[in-house]
């Protein structure tokens, strides 16, 4: 597969990722690293040689039993924490300093009070900073236009709103060609004790699995533009 054969130090020799001068380990900043799908991101960038800091406002221990919590081997991962507010942080810039790639995964639940700013507003401040810090590459994690266009659109149309704020940030800070717009709809598995609403009827969920190896492919600058929708995700 085309993540089994690369790694981390093709950022060296890939023309649409910045190379890093001394040789060292690309630094690649996970926001929501101790999530669901963060924990499997984090854990695959570090198979392919990165640096990996996981960006959360828990503190650093709690991600840390988080992450280890999501996975499946139980393992405790090797990278940094940093533990921030996206939303209010000065700090952004700062931690974003010295990047390779961003890639976000922030957002509010559908039906959270701030399911519109908590999904446009943090990630147009995240993008914003990650292009001031002069990170060549921006991965989003967005949702798939199947679901913003159905049904879900009246009962929660200011998280479906929110969530094309930030493509649109996105795509306004880095192009199609710096970055990758991911759309996932139901993605299976939540973390423990977590208890999600199954998708609409006749909708398969997308292995989490599936979601980090296309965002990572993203971070590392072998895809790129829009993957909407599952079925794209696994194909």
């Amino acid at each position: 597969s085309l993540l089994s054969s690369i790694g981390c130090l093709s950022f060296l020799i890939s023309p649409t990722v910045a190379a890093v001068a001394d040789g060292s380990k690309p630094k690649i900043v996970v926001m929501g690293g101790s999530g669901w799908v963060g924990a499997h991101v984090d854990e695959l960038l570090l198979d392919k040689g990165c640096d990996v800091v996981s960006v959360s406002r828990s503190s650093a221990n709690k991600q840390a039993e988080k992450i280890k919590a999501n996975l499946s081997s139980g393992a405790s991962l090797p990278i940094k924490y940093v533990s921030l507010d996206a939303s209010s942080s000065s700090d952004l810039v700062r931690t974003f300093e010295g990047a390779a790639a961003v890639i976000s995964l922030v957002g509010a639940k559908p039906g959270d009070k701030n399911q519109r700013a908590g999904n446009g507003a943090v990630n147009i401040r995240i993008a914003d900073a990650a292009k001031e810090a002069g990170v060549g590459r921006f991965v989003y994690i967005s949702v798939g236009s199947d679901l913003a266009s159905g049904p879900g659109k009246f009962l929660f149309g200011d998280y479906f709103k929110g969530k094309a704020e930030a493509e649109a940030a996105v795509d306004k800070d880095f192009g199609a060609a710096a970055a990758l717009v991911l759309k996932p709809a139901i993605i299976a598995g939540a973390p423990p004790g977590d208890i999600r609403p199954p998708g609409p009827p006749g909708m398969k969920p997308v292995p989490v699995e599936a979601v980090a190896k296309v965002a990572v492919a993203g971070a590392l600058g072998y895809l790129s533009g829009k993957i909407d929708g599952n079925d794209e995700i696994i194909a």
